[in-house]
């Protein structure tokens, strides 16, 4: 091999590792600078000290959050083992009374003792009132489960419906429920493995996907993604949103009437997009969001190293003039690890992977 056809040959290669490292800096944040601000009064909510990582409303202002999340496919800091997984709620119309844990009934190990609970839809029937809360399940031994319950509102209870394994839910992020069985999932990774999933992420790889599920079967609707997280439905239903968190963006999506899904276009956020909140009156999208997912990632290893927050809210995101506007920002001094914002007649709700709940007053005009 002469020395031209080596010199030729380490010149691309320097540039394809080079283009590949000037991803990751874009992709983890290493060199962004964060500056704080809030869009009002913010406390945190008692109750919830131990992650709020989704966090789905009710018509009527109710709050239902996942909380005690131990994240897959990270070295983790070994007190958050030692956390307890539950379902929250949090009224909106009482904000002064914090975070109640839900009862789950009926009592059972498979759900006391192997719930781990992460991404949640909530489902109300309009003919019957019926409230339903889907909810993902990382059970023991990398079973995958969606969980379905019933709310009841006399008793502020959950009640266990049925549970929902399928071959293609295996790497669960966040659910959408469209129907009293049927629902949208995200697959965040391919993998399984603690060092395959990071793998996946360091080298950038687009096979995360969307699933559809209905009468026992399904299917793939989406795929090409690097890290699928949190997914969500326009107020008419026509629209699904999907929060990419590696690349940074949200996809939108057309639903078919057979519930298959048309890729449409991307929403650039430029930080790394978790669980997506939709107002149901305003269509607008709340995200919470990281402005480092590399110092988020420390924090994970070291629960006392302190990471960033981030909430944005998308305006008209269906249409052509979006707007893309900076709700909450802390550079670690007060919240950690935002992972949702959800906005509520002037309140704004936001949750965190595994730090504290937080409410901020909205007194900007929107």
């Amino acid at each position: 091999m002469s020395r031209a056809v080596v010199l030729v040959f380490a010149v691309a290669s320097s540039g394809i590792v080079l283009n590949h490292v000037a991803k990751l800096l874009m992709a983890t944040g290493m060199l962004k600078h964060v500056y704080n601000h809030a869009p009002g009064t913010c406390r945190f909510v008692p109750g919830a000290e131990q992650g709020s990582e989704d966090i789905e409303l009710t018509s009527s202002g109710l709050a239902f959050i996942s909380s005690g999340l131990v994240p897959q496919g990270f070295i983790l800091d070994p007190l958050y083992l030692s956390y307890e997984q539950g379902i929250l709620m949090y009224d909106f119309q009482n904000p002064t009374a914090g975070a109640k844990k839900l009862n789950i009934f009926p009592k059972s190990a498979e759900v006391e003792e192997d719930f781990m609970p992460h991404g949640i839809s909530v489902y109300e029937d309009d003919h019957s009132g019926e409230v339903r809360l889907f909810v993902v399940n990382h059970a023991k031994g990398h079973q995958e489960r969606v969980e379905i319950f019933r709310f009841d509102s006399d008793s502020n209870s959950l009640y266990h419906i049925k549970s929902i394994e399928h071959p293609l839910l295996y790497s669960l992020n966040d659910i959408l429920a469209i129907g009293p069985e049927s629902f949208y999932a995200s697959n965040d990774k391919y993998t399984t493995g603690l060092y395959t999933r990071m793998a996946e992420t360091w080298f950038l790889l687009p096979w995360s996907n969307v699933v559809y599920y209905s009468g026992g079967e399904a299917t793939i609707v989406a795929d090409g993604l690097v890290y699928a997280n949190g997914i969500s439905l326009s107020p008419g239903g026509k629209l699904v949103y999907v929060a990419d968190f590696t690349s940074g963006v949200v996809k939108i999506y057309h639903r078919r009437d057979d519930n298959t899904l048309l890729f449409s276009r991307d929403i650039s956020i430029h930080s790394s997009v978790h669980k997506i909140c939709v107002d149901p009156a305003s269509g607008d999208l709340w995200v919470g969001a990281h402005p480092s997912a590399f110092h988020l990632a420390e924090h994970l290893k070291d629960a006392s190293r302190p990471c960033g927050s981030q909430v944005l809210r998308i305006e008209n995101p269906a249409g052509e003039n979006v707007t893309v506007t900076e709700m909450y920002s802390d550079d670690g001094r007060w919240l950690w690890g935002s992972s949702i914002g959800c906005y509520h007649e002037k309140q704004l709700l936001i949750g965190t992977i595994n730090h504290k709940l937080m409410h901020c007053t909205v007194d900007l005009p929107l």
